[in-house]
């Protein structure tokens, strides 16, 4: 097979949410398994290429296309990393860019209407040309080159189909390049504020050029769907069969998509995304990025513990600033005393509504209130409010509770490695990956059963809880701070080793890619 992997963003190329990890290690994954696998991305001002190897500017021909009654000119360039063949999509629009998808703090210094974390104004220009440089680019490819499967990664790139399919009725070349083609897009986030559709027929006839008949069958309400529009000529999949069922039923918040799928016979097929072991191996600090190594697959805690003192020393202390870090992290609060028998509690994650910010936070205020043996650590970002939050909570509790705003990626593992327990109250969740490296780092999961968090076995892998409200979540976890204080965390330890192992057994990418991608394209090329 050639499959085409067409995404936005990409691990160690272009970072921004849980979607890069993804795209990346199936992409590596389904290489390793033999299949010639293309990644299709912008470049932007932001792309590191210091993995890419044999990087080449100048990439087949450039195209010029027509978006928003322009013509635009693309260019491509080339690049390999670990077996996945590299194709950049070059225009000015994303080389000013400095974030895949939202405005940074130099953005905001330049012009203070580019507000820091605000999504960027021409975002559906982006998309759409972006989109239809993918469609372009097949023109100029070898029969060779010819994609089978083109796998279509969030709104961002679901109306790719579409443009496919208008574009092989004004092309013969295009026609030939993907007579035999067949799509697959995956919803990654099917929540309200992912969907990245048009906000009116009219703007996306603008955008796209399309047909407005055509482009009415994807109205949900006033807006056009990416989603809804490349459920008629693709196979929809997302990121766990709980939230494919959830999606389907009505049972989580989808902004309308769910009764427009079931008015118009959509299906969506779920399967659990998987985690890249190797990269996260605590045995391997240069993988893993920790200070120390350990293995709690084999019942090794010594360095998850001794992970735990280089945080406490190195990274909470309160006299001590932050070690320079890739990542920009500022520390509110700070945690005092050292490894005495306190239960470390940790989050780290997008710091948003739908990932129960505020539940975690009145409920962390209570458990300190409470005189509990329990410390806190909060790494992330997101809305402003909810930073606030939580740099008040660390306020108010000094020497309790520690807030890391930002992002750094060995920071946030050693964080995850440090603690005793790591909290998931997301009231929606499609799959979830932070779970996957708490279990591995030997840390107690416990989660609001939802969506992909519903892959913890309660009782055996983590524990999950419901409804999602403070008081649900402050009786869990009050009582798992007192069994672990009072028991001793050698209590966990079998639990814990046995989870590690069932973690890699089950849920390694090497595995998803063999056992559920490939199978699935081959049923869509066999028709």
């Amino acid at each position: 097979m050639n499959i085409w992997t067409v995404t936005r963003e990409y691990a160690g190329i272009a970072e921004a949410g849980g979607v890069k990890n993804v795209t990346c290690s199936l992409s590596e994954s389904l290489a390793k398994s033999g299949e010639k696998v293309t990644l299709f991305i912008p470049l932007y001002g932001c792309t590191d290429l210091s993995s890419v190897e044999d990087f080449c500017c100048c990439w087949h021909k450039p195209v010029k296309i027509w978006v928003c009654g322009r013509e635009m000119t693309v260019t491509f360039s080339h690049g390999k990393r670990n077996g996945v063949d590299i194709v950049f999509i070059g225009n000015r629009a994303f080389s000013e860019k400095k974030a895949v998808y939202t405005y940074t703090e130099e953005e905001e210094r330049e012009n203070p209407a580019h507000r820091k974390g605000q999504g960027h104004e021409d975002a559906q220009f982006l998309n759409t040309l972006f989109q239809k440089a993918v469609v372009a680019y097949g023109g100029t490819c070898t029969k060779e080159e010819n994609p089978s499967i083109i796998h279509c990664h969030d709104a961002t790139a679901a109306m790719l189909c579409v443009f496919v399919l208008f574009a092989r009725k004004e092309s013969r070349a295009l026609s030939s390049v993907y007579r035999h083609t067949r799509f697959v897009v995956t919803i990654h986030n099917a929540g309200a504020g992912y969907h990245h559709e048009y906000s009116s027929l009219d703007a996306a006839a603008y955008f796209t050029g399309l047909d407005r008949d055509f482009l009415s069958r994807g109205l949900n309400g006033q807006c056009v769907e990416p989603f809804l529009l490349a459920g008629g000529f693709s196979c929809l999949t997302t990121v766990s069969p709980q939230y494919a069922r959830e999606i389907m039923d009505g049972m989580t918040d989808t902004g309308g998509l769910s009764s427009l799928f079931a008015r118009d016979r959509m299906s969506v097929i779920g399967i659990t995304n998987g985690i890249d072991c190797a990269r996260y191996n605590p045995a391997d600090t240069s993988a893993s990025l920790l200070p120390v190594p350990f293995d709690i697959a084999s019942g090794d805690f010594d360095g998850k513990y001794e992970c735990r003192k280089h945080f406490l020393t190195v990274f909470a202390d309160r006299d001590r600033p932050l070690p320079e870090s890739d990542g920009a992290v500022r520390r509110y609060g700070f945690l005092s005393g050292g490894d005495d028998g306190t239960v470390y509690i940790a989050y780290h994650g997008r710091v948003v509504r739908q990932k129960g910010i505020p539940i975690l936070a009145a409920t962390a205020r209570r458990i300190l209130e409470s005189g509990l043996n329990a410390k806190f650590v909060f790494l992330g970002q997101g809305e402003r409010e909810l930073e606030g939050e939580l740099e008040g909570l660390a306020a108010g509790f000094p020497g309790g509770c520690v807030y890391f705003k930002g992002y750094d990626r060995a920071l946030s593992r050693l964080c995850m490695a440090s603690a005793d327990i790591a909290v998931f109250p997301s009231n929606f969740e499609p799959c979830g990956t932070e779970d996957f490296i708490a279990q591995m780092y030997g840390t107690i999961c416990l989660a609001h059963a939802t969506g992909g968090l519903k892959k913890i076995v309660d009782g055996e892998t983590g524990f999950l809880y419901e409804p999602n409200n403070v008081d649900t979540l402050f009786r869990f976890l009050s009582s798992l701070v007192r069994i672990a204080a009072q028991a001793g965390r050698d209590i966990f330890r079998s639990m814990l080793s046995y989870t590690a192992r069932y973690i890699t057994d089950n849920y390694s990418w090497d595995k998803v890619a063999r056992e559920s991608y490939l199978p699935l394209f081959r049923k869509l090329l066999e028709g």
